[in-house]
């Protein structure tokens, strides 16, 4: 692999021991199928060399680093950004990062936003699509997403569980149905709450091909002139859905992807892998039926392996 000309990934997670350890004493024991995946630096560099990757833009994930208690929260937030950008600093050429913010706490997430951009000088942020019981595109959020718009900043937006609580017998594992739903709850928060109009500098990224977001997008829009909230995306759901990013994780087979390609801006989709929450086996096998799918080809799938992110990421430009 010739540098500067393999994918960039921008969903790969991190999971070190000491992510490992703040979840555990919260009582996680695991993700929602399984224990805990065993990943390192090294693991996540082999499997970029298996799959044609220069670059991971690598994040922290659910469940994030809210459990209740604020000062914890700024300082994990701290010290997990820290730890990103030692790791970009490591290899800048193969590493990037994407910081998480100490929400709920809006004054403390502005002084990391200051400190990610400004000392840390890593390549965006993660937001979690809920914090303490309020989605992303909530009001009390809105001088994080100001500060985030003044920086044309690049966005993340992971699913995590659902704030609220759930049906009794209910046991569908949350990741498999609920995380495309909650995407694409905050995909519809952001344009209803007039923060895609208000707002439009922000690059949100929207994980999975945008969860089920292209199957709802006809839906949504037939509505368009029967809400209340129409004054606040005046030029229709639709338009809006174009100005996100998708990335393409677990989304490798001709349905979704076709689907997501009935929406988006062919200039905004993404590769991604979601390692190391699937196994090396997933990542090749989505990988694999993301090369077979016929419908992007030539110019348009180098684009969305590298092109299009080198347009969020200049500095990863060759």
């Amino acid at each position: 692999m010739t540098q500067g000309t393999g994918r960039i990934d921008v969903h790969h997670h991190v999971l070190p021991e000491m992510y490992k350890a703040v979840q555990r004493a919260a009582g996680i024991t695991g993700t929602a199928y399984q224990g805990f995946p065993d990943w390192s630096p090294e693991k996540t560099l082999a499997l970029m060399d298996a799959h044609r990757i220069d670059t991971a833009i690598l994040s922290f994930t659910s469940p994030g680093i809210w459990f209740g208690d604020r000062a914890q929260t700024i300082g994990l937030a701290r010290q997990f950004n820290d730890y990103l950008a030692a790791l970009r600093d490591s290899n800048p050429s193969r590493f990037g990062g994407f910081a998480f913010l100490p929400l709920p706490d809006v004054d403390a997430s502005l002084a990391e936003i200051d400190r990610v951009f400004d000392d840390l000088k890593l390549d965006g942020i993660t937001l979690l699509t809920s914090v303490d019981e309020r989605y992303i595109g909530h009001s009390d959020f809105e001088p994080v997403y100001a500060a985030l718009n003044a920086r044309r900043a690049a966005v993340f937006i992971h699913p995590c569980y659902p704030p609220g609580t759930e049906a009794v017998g209910w046991d569908v594992p949350r990741m498999i149905v609920d995380y495309p739903f909650e995407t694409t709850r905050v995909a519809a928060n952001l344009i209803f709450s007039g923060v895609m109009e208000r707002l439009p500098d922000i690059r949100f990224i929207l994980s999975h091909a945008g969860g089920t977001l292209p199957m709802l997008a006809h839906r949504i829009s037939i509505f368009d002139r029967k809400t209340r909230f129409t004054d606040r995306y005046p030029q229709g759901a639709l338009a809006y859905m174009k100005r996100f990013w998708f990335d393409i994780a677990l989304s490798g087979d001709a349905v979704p992807l076709a689907a997501l390609q009935g929406i988006a801006d062919p200039a905004r989709i993404l590769f991604g892998t979601d390692y190391p929450y699937v196994s090396e086996e997933v990542v090749a096998a989505e990988t694999a039926g993301f090369d077979a799918y016929a419908g992007l080809a030539g110019e348009a799938r180098r684009m969305a392996e590298r092109g299009n992110a080198e347009a969020l990421f200049p500095r990863l430009r060759a």
